[in-house]
């Protein structure tokens, strides 16, 4: 039997990529919690507005044809943490992203893209 806590982060993660894959900034932002922290590797973003900025900048510059080349390559889901491994190449070669989801809000999330230098 899958825990609770799993079934509630898998559907967290479901909802978070379907709506970045359908670029829209404010369904992404409703899986966020008010207080959520994203860690990148350029910074660290602390709220709603913060994170808000940056998957905008992300969906108004995804280049053409990058969400139909999104391909999960590793997906592991334990209790309130979830972990991916994901690609779109050629544009992204390789991405890794973190999820902690509590009250069904992602809470936590830190992400690195390994980007194309031809994309």
């Amino acid at each position: 039997m899958i825990p609770d806590a799993t079934k509630r982060t898998e559907a967290a993660l479901k909802r978070h990529v379907a709506a970045i894959m359908a670029g829209d900034a404010d369904s992404v932002m409703r899986n966020f919690a008010d207080d959520a922290v994203a860690y990148t590797s350029e910074d660290t973003l602390h709220g709603q507005d913060a994170i808000r900025a940056d998957i905008e900048s992300f969906v108004n510059s995804t280049p053409e044809g990058m969400r139909d080349n999104f391909q999960v390559v590793r997906r592991d889901i334990d209790g309130d943490v979830a972990y991916i491994t994901w690609k779109a190449e050629p544009f992204v070669l390789m991405a890794t992203e973190t999820f902690v989801v509590t009250d069904d809000k992602i809470r936590a999330q830190t992400y690195l893209n390994m980007e194309s230098r031809s994309a």
